[in-house]
């Protein structure tokens, strides 16, 4: 398996955009981890990279540790792709209500201004009520897809991480689209780093909101694989590299509230932290 993060770099004074899917100077890397006999992860190297890396590696040749740099979502998708009700743990879970078994995968759009780093805010707008965190495995595209069938969308994987398919629910419930309840900014971290080569088709998926695990499953328990997403969506989007998919969430989703702490887990990847504040209306923080 290979790691790939977005970052800006130690010496870098604006972090203006380290927290959206703006660019600011951002860089890509390839993560060297130093795993010891027991298991455990440290003294991470980063290589830099010329370019994204879905095109292939080019290496810098520069190193540097990973503690030091400012982690960015490892992807600035054209769009991005999210998957309701994958789960049968979710079905009679959903907080819109209990739920028939799909007959093709339920897509939806978040907007790709939503999309936050590792350690940004999630900011709650101030007139949204009910917040929910919703952890996912979210897959990146590699190649262009259009029109394919299911056996050959293994080949249009890059990779996946990890995401937070934030949603606001009364707006979900109540609007015509849910652009606001999905898309709003921040709605969509993502992070902390793409993996390649993982079994994506049976990794485990752990939220925990303030330590507590609030959802606990598996790839393998999704209703659509994988390639099944990416087939169907292939029918009616053109998928680009770096495009991402949300792949559904497991079980029942956790109200947030300012001051929390949402971490989602996936096996292989890495955590993705991300705390909760109410967004300013005076200065859009």
């Amino acid at each position: 398996m290979t790691a790939y993060i977005r970052y800006l770099p130690p010496d870098a004074t604006d972090h203006t955009y380290a927290a959206t899917a703006g660019d600011g100077g951002a860089r890509w890397g390839v993560v060297e981890d130093e795993v010891l006999a027991d298991g455990i992860i440290e003294g991470s190297m980063v290589e830099e990279l010329e370019e994204p890396p879905f095109g292939g590696e080019v290496r810098t040749g520069k190193r540097m540790p990973l503690d030091e740099l400012h982690l960015l979502a490892p992807a600035t998708p054209s769009k991005v792709i999210a998957v309701g009700l994958n789960y049968r743990s979710h079905l009679d879970n959903s907080p819109i209500g209990t739920r028939p078994e799909p007959a093709h995968p339920p897509l939806f759009a978040k907007l790709p201004s939503s999309i936050v780093g590792p350690g940004a805010a999630i900011k709650i707008p101030p007139d949204a009520e009910v917040v929910h965190a919703e952890g996912e495995v979210v897959v990146v595209i590699g190649q262009v897809a259009r029109h394919i069938g299911p056996e050959g969308a293994e080949d249009h994987i890059f990779g996946v991480t990890a995401g937070n398919d934030v949603s606001e629910r009364t707006w979900q419930r109540d609007d015509l689209q849910w652009l606001r309840a999905k898309g709003s900014d921040s709605f969509g971290p993502l992070g902390p780093r793409i993996v390649t080569g993982a079994a994506w088709d049976d990794l485990r998926l752990r939220t925990r909101l303030n330590g507590e695990v609030v959802q606990d499953a598996r790839t393998s328990d999704l209703i659509f694989s994988i390639p099944e997403i990416i087939a169907y969506a292939s029918r009616y989007f053109t998928l680009l590299p770096g495009d991402v998919i949300y792949t559904g969430t497991p079980g029942k989703t956790s109200a947030l509230a300012p001051g929390d702490r949402v971490e989602v887990e996936v096996e292989g990847v890495g955590v993705l932290a991300n705390d909760v504040k109410v967004e300013s209306r005076k200065d859009g923080t």
